[in-house]
């Protein structure tokens, strides 16, 4: 009874995988936030997307060493390769430096919720995705604290 129970299983898991558009995909991100990136899928609409990097790359007096991690609502179905997700999630790392001249050389703990907008673009018959984001943030430590400027341009591999 347990054999033929978990051989009827067997097909509902199989469309399960192959409904997602791809099972994790790896890759950087580039733009105010430069990071090296990982993407897994749960299910058609649901994945979760981790990153480690250097938010505010060009402005060296006021940096963030940051690992993040978000829970990605996909909003439709992959048409044609474009999937548009939002998300909620985590940032947490390092701050050097502030606005303020005054405290330019301090470094402090960071901690941020997060809200990723994006979409996605996965070339037809290729593993190459590209997305664009936009990850505006509330820090809560020290102060807080609306950081709007989170916005970057991606390109990952694929794994199926």
């Amino acid at each position: 009874m347990t054999t033929v129970a978990v051989l009827s299983l067997v097909p509902l898991v199989e469309k399960e995988a192959e409904s997602r558009p791809y099972d994790y995909s790896l890759g950087i991100r580039l733009g105010n936030y430069f990071a090296a990136e990982g993407k897994f899928f749960f299910s058609m609409t649901s994945a979760m997307d981790i990153s480690f990097g250097l938010m505010n790359p060009f402005t060296p007096e006021y940096q963030f060493l940051l690992l993040s991690g978000a829970y990605n609502l996909h909003l439709t179905r992959h048409t044609s390769g474009l999937i548009p997700y939002i998300g909620a999630g985590l940032s947490t790392g390092l701050q050097f430096g502030d606005r303020n001249r005054s405290l330019r050389a301090s470094r402090s703990f960071f901690l941020s919720a997060d809200i990723p907008l994006g979409v996605e673009y996965k070339l037809r018959n290729s593993p190459v995705l590209f997305c664009l984001e936009w990850s505006p943030k509330v820090r809560f430590l020290k102060d807080i604290r609306f950081l709007p400027q989170s916005i970057s341009v991606g390109f990952r591999y694929t794994f199926y």
